[in-house]
């Protein structure tokens, strides 16, 4: 069954119950940040089912358009940035968010440089991002993100090269999150 996770509808209603929310003073329930995977695949292609294990196993051993291709690296999702326009009244309203994913792939085999290459070309896809701690971001859709990527060479010859992916999207509101189905999440 895919996860309970139901998107979010913004509410005109100035009388919409706040959510609950839970604080425990003895086990705070924190989780520590880094990207570790993202996985792409092509627009059209979502999962069925996000938290099914075999079908992540089975996109991830696809060959063709539907195959999903898991990054190994280090990422960062700083602050969306977001869009405020005042209204009359003085009230404000809130345009679409622009989310990004920092996400740096630092083995630059010649097929990863072969990847950089293609995604050079303004590539679209359908993206999850799993964290370090094993939570899954993105839900059975994906998250319909424009890829940029770079290439890096430092000065110094004590330092890696690297690949950097820059992932965006706009949205209202956050992707759905889970627990990522699949066990080696690296925590």
């Amino acid at each position: 069954m895919p996860t309970a996770c139901q998107e979010i509808v913004c509410s005109a209603d100035c009388e919409q119950e706040l959510p609950d929310i839970i604080f425990n003073d003895c086990e705070p329930d924190i989780a520590f940040g880094q990207v570790k995977y993202a996985n792409l695949t092509n627009v059209g292609n979502p999962l069925t089912d996000e938290t099914n294990p075999a079908e992540w196993s089975a996109r991830l051993a696809a060959t063709g358009p539907t195959k999903i291709l898991q990054l190994l690296g280090i990422g960062d999702k700083p602050a969306e940035e977001s869009t405020t326009v005042e209204i009359s009244g003085g009230r404000e309203v809130n345009g679409n968010d622009k989310y990004t994913v920092n996400f740096k792939l630092d083995e630059v085999s010649d097929l990863a440089y072969e990847l950089y290459r293609k995604f050079k070309c303004g590539k679209i896809v359908l993206a999850w991002f799993v964290t370090f701690n094993g939570k899954l971001y993105g839900g059975n859709k994906g998250i319909r993100v424009s890829v940029k990527a770079a290439h890096i060479i430092p000065e110094s010859s004590s330092e890696v090269e690297y690949i950097q992916f820059t992932f965006t999207w706009k949205s209202a509101t956050p992707p759905c999150r889970t627990d990522y189905p699949l066990t080696d999440t690296g925590s």
